[in-house]
């Protein structure tokens, strides 16, 4: 076991990182394979525990690869230890769960993972390319050094196919719906896991850490509801939605989703639901801070209205 996480790290309640000897799990595809490895997120800065659960929900209702989770409370001497969002690891394992070969994994782990050429520390060339993914296992990085000179050095008219050589762009497209939608302001840059198909030889995008999401920022401060723009930022949405292609399927994508699986008729039964299977359990969490629980349930509610009906405004014009 060990701590993980970055500026989290100060708060008492951490998030660790669990490497088991190799447990079973006889109920999930396929049938007696094991698990090394699990994380349990603290999400100490989110008072109702639920954000990161929502987002992880939400993106497979997108059609996005999530890590799945669960709300566990570990026992150290027979003493609550916490509440924690515990998820399943981006990893072999993660792959074999879902019938894929098991295949190259990146976790973005810093501003780097920006999908352009220039660093947003040195504002230079980023050297080596491969700059902020961290290989899993070893991978060889070269098709990270490959896709990131492809998608920037194609000209305007040889755009789309070059980045769609690379992602499945209708997931790709679906991935920032969802980031954006719930707020989250480093999911662009950072804070996700590319997995690469052997066969296909593209990359699958996978979301990572979101409790600073849904109207609170990473101090667990409230955030604007206009904090996080229609579009996202990074170069390869830059690029893709600057195309007059890229961004008609995007409108139209983001403008389904609003009115299928993140209007308030599908979001709101889900907090509500996710709210009554939380609550009986806080009070086991000697870290938990008191917040008034319905309180801040009801601004989960109108996150979720607010927030679409600020993105409905901001895709009209777009």
């Amino acid at each position: 076991m060990r701590i993980r996480g970055a500026h989290s790290r100060k708060f008492p309640k951490r998030s660790l990182q669990v490497t088991l000897r190799g447990a079973r799990l006889p109920d999930e595809p396929p049938a007696g394979h094991t698990v090394q490895r699990i994380h349990l997120n603290a999400d100490f800065v989110d008072p109702t525990l639920m954000r990161s659960a929502l987002s992880y929900t939400l993106f497979p209702l997108l059609g996005v690869d999530a890590p799945r989770w669960r709300h566990v409370l570990p026992t150290v001497s027979g003493e609550p230890a916490g509440l924690y969002v515990g998820l399943e690891s981006v990893d072999r394992d993660f792959c074999l769960r879902r019938g894929w070969p098991p295949g190259p994994i990146f976790y973005a782990i810093n501003r780097n993972a920006n999908f352009g050429l220039i660093s947003p520390f040195t504002r230079t060339l980023k050297e080596p390319l491969d700059r902020g993914y961290h290989p899993v296992e070893g991978a060889d990085t070269e098709p990270i050094r490959q896709m990131l000179l492809d998608l920037n050095l194609a000209d305007d008219a040889s755009f789309l196919q070059a980045a769609a050589r690379w992602f499945d762009l209708e997931r790709y497209v679906h991935w920032v719906i969802g980031a954006v939608f719930v707020g989250n302001r480093d999911g662009f840059v950072h804070n996700y896991a590319l997995y690469l198909e052997p066969g296909e030889r593209r990359f699958r995008i996978i979301p990572w850490d979101y409790d600073a999401t849904w109207g609170i920022d990473i101090h667990g401060r409230p955030a604007r509801l206009d904090r996080v723009p229609v579009t996202g930022w990074n170069k390869l949405s830059y690029r893709l939605f600057a195309h007059p292609e890229g961004r008609r399927r995007f409108r139209r994508a983001f403008l389904r989703a609003l009115d299928g699986p993140l209007a308030p008729d599908s979001v709101l039964p889900l907090i509500d639901r996710l709210a009554s299977q939380v609550e009986p359990w806080r009070e086991r969490d000697p870290y938990l801070r008191r917040a008034d629980f319905p309180r801040e349930v009801e601004r989960l509610r109108r996150w979720a209205v607010e927030r679409r009906a600020v993105l409905l405004r901001e895709l009209a014009s777009l």
